[in-house]
């Protein structure tokens, strides 16, 4: 069951990781990225646990350092 106060949508889940849903989803087809856990209806959501797993593969850090470089 969805505990709502401790899970994100894939927007907001993206807002904290730097990333856009799109590119969560296109990780998730790829394989490159654990599957995000769904509602019944399908919905994607992130815990917390999920976030700091995510940050541990790297998931924005790229981003990050491109923008760091002037990109």
């Amino acid at each position: 069951m969805l505990e709502k106060q401790h899970t994100l949508t894939i927007g907001q889940a993206a807002d904290q990781l730097g990333v856009s849903p799109s590119w969560l989803r296109f990780g998730e087809r790829l394989g490159s990225l654990p599957p995000a856990r769904r509602t019944q209806g399908g919905w994607r959501y992130y815990t917390p646990e999920d976030i700091g797993r995510l940050r541990r593969l790297g998931v924005g850090e790229r981003k990050r350092r491109i923008e760091a470089n002037g990109g």
